[in-house]
């Protein structure tokens, strides 16, 4: 996997990716979350955006997912 920079990410780097990712996927596809549950997965999705955005990547619109 390659940053905008076309950088290739270590393995570390890209499991953070693959979380962010997941995370924002899940709240995205999922309504079976009870509040506290989405509030926190909320919180590490933000969390998880700055370290994609500080590695060159586009990580997106939070608001899209309802941050």
């Amino acid at each position: 996997m390659k940053n905008t920079m076309g950088v290739e990410l270590s393995s570390s780097e890209r499991t953070l990716v693959e979380c962010y990712q997941s995370l924002v996927r899940l709240l995205k596809e999922s309504q079976e979350l009870a509040p506290f549950e989405r509030r926190n997965a909320l919180k590490a999705v933000a969390a998880l955006w700055q370290v994609v955005n500080g590695l060159d990547l586009d990580p997106g619109n939070l608001y899209d997912i309802g941050a």
